[in-house]
């Protein structure tokens, strides 16, 4: 959906213009209409769609193995929240999110380290509500136990190393087999 949004973001001045000429009462889209008519706006709106494109897919991702059905990801779950977690906190000081985005700021005439604290606060509070619920939750010890029941389990190293998307720019990497998880 928000790819879809990413896409067709030109299109939305239009959209929303002909929408308020159908119902000029309607105060939310004479809202939005003003905010897509003034091009700073606009702008500003385009950089904040990109970054949620390319920075939703690791939540996205993450989601989808949760919510697998018969399958044996059971033994993973530590391992895939020791993914999210190391993901949530390199974006919540980093400093670089990627030359595609920094060149959409740049040619959209925005200085990237004015927009770059926006993306980190997003991180900062992606990490709060996780770091509310998830590290002390009861079942996580038990899921830390279930590895064992992973034949290729292996603890030693760190976490990038083991972290695939990390890779995504390879087209086979982007989304993973179940048996690539595993190695």
């Amino acid at each position: 959906m928000v790819s879809y949004a990413k896409d067709h973001i030109v299109y939305w001045p239009s959209f929303f213009k002909e929408e308020l000429n159908n119902d000029k009462r309607h105060r939310t889209l004479e809202a939005i209409n003003s905010c897509l008519q003034n091009v700073r706006d606009l702008e500003l709106i385009t950089i904040y769609v990109n970054f949620i494109s390319s920075y939703a897919k690791e939540f996205v991702q993450d989601l989808d193995f949760f919510q697998q059905l018969k399958k044996p990801v059971f033994p993973f779950v530590e391992l895939q929240l020791q993914q999210l977690t190391a993901y949530i906190e390199m974006y919540r000081s980093s400093n670089e999110f990627g030359p595609l985005l920094e060149n959409l700021i740049t040619q959209l005439r925005f200085n990237p380290s004015e927009i770059y604290p926006i993306f980190q606060a997003a991180f900062e509070a992606a990490y709060e509500k996780f770091a509310a619920h998830i590290p002390n939750h009861p079942a996580r010890q038990f899921f830390y136990s279930c590895q064992v029941f992973d034949p290729k389990f292996v603890h030693n190293g760190d976490i990038f190393r083991k972290n695939i998307r990390q890779y995504n720019f390879i087209k086979e990497f982007d989304n993973p087999s179940d048996e690539l998880l595993r190695e």
